[in-house]
């Protein structure tokens, strides 16, 4: 069960769209291309060493990525280190397992120990690591406690919980649709929340926006919806409903959630992404005082924003 709640899961989410994408896109003869990924005019105009990370006509940074060593390269030019992801992630309620409470100890580990009974006492205090682990441990019996303590900690500005939330209202999904769970509990979180799909696609949605992160780094996750246009239009106004609960329930309990967006988003092509919103519909993340930088790839290129 833990290694589900261990923290690789934020890198993956956060440079999604590098790993997987700009790895496909250095060999036009893998499988994995995306099929949809635009291609420039012409082929790409070699980018010598000594121009790599140089602005181009334009005055944006570019960076071929055509290896791993390139994209470390990249990070390093671009001044992102393990310390300043860590920071963010901790800041959206994401758990690496490199955070030590005590020298050596990751922070899971610490309520990994805990029992149930000493866990609520620290839900009790407002513990946001405790609702968050807690919820995890207890979903498969109680799903609607989970659902409510996974809610408190997005409340409390855990985008991590609302990427957990979305992907358990997935998870009901499977256990009533596929499995045939008929539990009474679940058919009453199902009902209130038909269809499922578009509230578990609503939470990613809210996630990514709670993390500062371009739409599709979380939503696109969701592999198993391909709804029509028209369900992906309705998840967008649930998702806007939920985030504006939350905002609500902020300001009436006068908590304030300080806006923190990743040291290094990249966008993928909207042709892409699962739930991609208008963005009068749903709010898209604000890059405009982050650097705008391209990376290169051999079939097309994809925009970046480095934030500090």
């Amino acid at each position: 069960m833990l290694n589900r709640y261990l923290p690789l899961l934020f890198v993956v989410l956060v440079v999604i769209a590098t790993v997987v994408m700009f790895f496909a896109l250095r060999d036009p003869d893998e499988s994995a291309i995306p099929a949809a990924v635009p291609a420039p005019a012409g082929d790409p105009a070699p980018v010598s060493s000594s121009a790599f990370g140089q602005p181009g006509a334009d005055g944006i940074r570019e960076f071929r990525v055509a290896s791993e060593e390139d994209y470390q390269r990249a990070l390093e030019l671009l001044g992102t280190g393990n310390d300043e992801i860590e920071a963010w992630a901790r800041g959206r309620g994401f758990p690496p397992a490199t955070y030590a409470a005590t020298p050596g100890l990751p922070l899971e580990h610490n309520y990994r120990r805990e029992s149930d009974r000493q866990l609520r006492q620290l839900v009790a205090g407002g513990d946001l690591w405790a609702m968050q682990f807690l919820a995890r441990r207890i979903s498969p019996e109680q799903p609607q406690e989970a659902i409510d303590l996974y809610r408190q900690a997005a409340m409390l500005g855990s985008a991590y919980a609302a990427f957990s939330l979305g992907t358990f209202y997935n998870e009901i999904n499977r256990w009533v649709v596929l499995a045939g769970d008929d539990r009474e509990e679940l058919r009453a979180i199902v009902e209130r929340e038909d269809p499922v799909s578009h509230a578990s696609l609503g939470w990613l949605m809210v996630a990514e926006y709670e993390a500062g992160l371009p739409p599709g780094a979380m939503s696109a996750t969701l592999a198993s919806f391909h709804g029509p246009n028209e369900d992906v239009d309705l998840a967008c106004a649930r998702a806007a409903g939920f985030l504006a609960e939350l905002h609500a329930e902020r300001e009436a309990a006068g908590i304030q959630v300080p806006t923190r967006k990743p040291p290094l988003s990249i966008e993928l092509p909207p042709e892409e992404i699962v739930g991609y919103c208008a963005p009068e519909v749903f709010p898209r993340s604000d890059f405009s005082e982050c650097e705008t930088i391209r990376l290169v790839g051999d079939t097309g290129s994809l925009t970046g924003h480095r934030c500090r």
